[in-house]
């Protein structure tokens, strides 16, 4: 469970010092509050990816700490965005922290509802469910294992010159790329870069013209701003219906601070360089050159590089000879047919348990007559050597299955794949479902969720709050929402706000408890019938 979060010098946040309870926990705050900069933190200390752009402004480093089951677990960020991990104060691997952390957070978040969206990734639910994941990747190597052996029996039947010529290719191939050494999504990258750099004048020069018209003492509309408000603020004793007037106004005038601000900063560190610009100008016409000659796009070059270097160590390995390499294929076939007929076995089995368990949660979640299946299918293949029911089936890494979540929301509707008409609303409950099916039977003492209320309200609401809250008797839950009926059912309120004083924003923090957490939702979800 996790008991404490610290966080300084992390993005717009200054320094927080976070005490977690068990229980349900619920996040609010205003659109951009920094409700998912907390997340973020709490992510990075368990392992999650880290940047330099999660640094603070003019600070040197950011510092996340979190204490989960009385051990602390700390990221220290440099502004160059390297990062380092400690455990109680004791430097390790990040490998080492993310082992530790082991099963101890579940986060939720949109990455998970894009990954349910991929019907490649059901598999893995009931894979999960079956508890055979370790006889998964065991199959995943035979069948890799098997590719390898008869990649290497074609190359035994190519003539000693074939190889060489062959050889002397992809070794040129492989050192024109590794000369360049692209990098996943670098020439998007170097795109905006070099079209921020080409039009750097003219922003430069747009820049200093609006800061001149914001901060302008006596003509900056700031000052005028700042001068109307006081002279509402006395009328307001005559007329208080002018206070929401004056409220709006002063907002107005702390944003237009704070857009003043960012000007500034950025035009102290924006400075044109001609040479930077053709830097990076070369860099692009390098790429660009990479990209024609090897499928068209930076990721199809660097998979080419990892396809040469395979091919490269299948050519030089010492030949065997076509009999012992014949007699290797035989035997992974065999192993792979053992191992992938006990899979399918254990996958078809337990696939209407697991459907059966998401439909009954789903029906908790306002979901009632959904059906939920899920079907097992296998591709018909004549050149496979795997065959099920007396027909030769195609042979996949994982097996000979193909696993799709189908889905029918609404009684008398016809079962349809998930991945082509699930909603917004439907899939946050989908995962929910899914998420409190797994906790039976893989529990995870501490589950996160960003904003699992996307696309929903009214009575669903009042549906997932209660399954949040049922969660939540057996494990700590940590919530963003916006939505009052989750609120209402949460045993801690905390709430972000943010403020800006002396040109820099500060992110607060506070546990808001009675009339204040009421006055909060209020607040926030004002003209919801809900409220009453």
């Amino acid at each position: 469970m996790v008991n404490r979060l610290l966080i300084k010098n992390f993005t717009i946040i200054d320094k927080l010092d976070i005490p977690i309870q068990p229980g349900l926990t619920v996040i609010t705050g205003e659109t951009g509050s920094g409700k998912s900069i907390i997340l973020e933190a709490l992510a990075a200390t368990t392992g999650g990816k880290t940047d330099k752009i999660m640094v603070r402004s003019g600070t040197e480093r950011a510092v996340v700490d979190s204490r989960i089951n009385n051990n602390s677990f700390r990221r220290i960020i440099g502004k160059n965005g390297r990062s380092k991990a400690y455990l109680d104060d004791t430097p390790i691997t990040l490998a080492e922290l993310r082992k530790r952390i082991g099963s101890t957070i579940d986060f939720h978040g949109q990455h998970d509802q894009q990954f349910i969206l991929n019907a490649e990734s059901h598999i893995e639910y009931l894979d999960r469910f079956c508890g055979h994941k370790d006889k998964v990747r065991q199959l995943e190597n035979i069948f890799y294992q098997l590719q390898e052996s008869r990649q290497s029996l074609k190359d035994l039947h190519r003539t000693t010159s074939e190889r060489k010529e062959k050889l002397e290719l992809l070794s040129f191939q492989a050192q024109e790329i590794d000369a360049a050494n692209p990098q996943p999504d670098e020439d998007h990258d170097l795109g905006s870069e070099y079209r921020r750099l080409n039009h750097l004048e003219n922003i430069l020069s747009f820049l200093n013209t609006l800061k001149g018209r914001l901060d302008n003492r006596e003509n900056g509309l700031m000052n005028e701003l700042i001068q109307l408000n006081k002279e509402l603020s006395r009328l307001i004793e005559y007329d208080v219906g002018l206070q929401d007037l004056y409220d709006l106004l002063n907002s107005t005038t702390i944003q237009l601070q704070e857009a003043d601000s960012e000007i500034r900063e950025m035009l102290v560190k924006s400075e044109f360089d001609s040479e930077q610009l053709s830097s990076v100008e070369e860099r692009l016409q390098a790429l660009e050159s990479l990209k024609r000659k090897y499928g068209g796009s930076l990721d199809a070059v660097i998979q080419t590089r990892k396809d040469i270097e395979k091919t490269l160590k299948s050519l030089s390995l010492t030949a065997k000879t076509d009999t012992d390499q014949e007699h290797l294929i035989y035997a992974l076939e065999e192993e792979y047919k053992v191992l992938a007929k006990s899979l399918h076995k254990n996958r078809v089995n337990k696939a209407d348990q697991l459907a059966s368990l998401i439909e009954k949660s789903m029906q908790g979640l306002n979901m009632p007559g959904a059906i939920f299946q899920i079907r097992i299918i296998t591709i018909p293949s004549d050149d496979s050597f795997i065959s099920l029911d007396g027909a030769f089936v195609q042979a996949l890494p994982s097996g000979m299955d193909k696993v799709e979540f189908f889905l029918s929301a609404n009684p008398g509707e016809q079962l349809k794949p998930l991945v082509a008409i699930a909603s917004g609303g439907e899939v946050s409950r989908i995962m929910l479902a899914i998420k409190t099916v797994f906790q039976e039977f893989d529990p995870v003492p501490t589950l996160v969720f960003d904003e699992i209320d996307s696309g929903i309200s009214g009575k669903t609401a009042e549906k997932v709050a209660k399954q949040l809250l049922k969660l939540s008797q057996l494990k700590q839950v940590i919530c963003i929402t916006h939505l009052p009926q989750i609120v209402r059912k949460a045993d801690h309120h905390l709430h972000i706000s943010k403020t800006i004083h002396d040109g820099r924003t500060t992110v607060n923090a506070k546990y808001l408890h009675g009339q204040m957490s009421k006055n909060a939702i209020r607040e926030l979800f004002i003209g919801d019938t809900v409220l009453g």
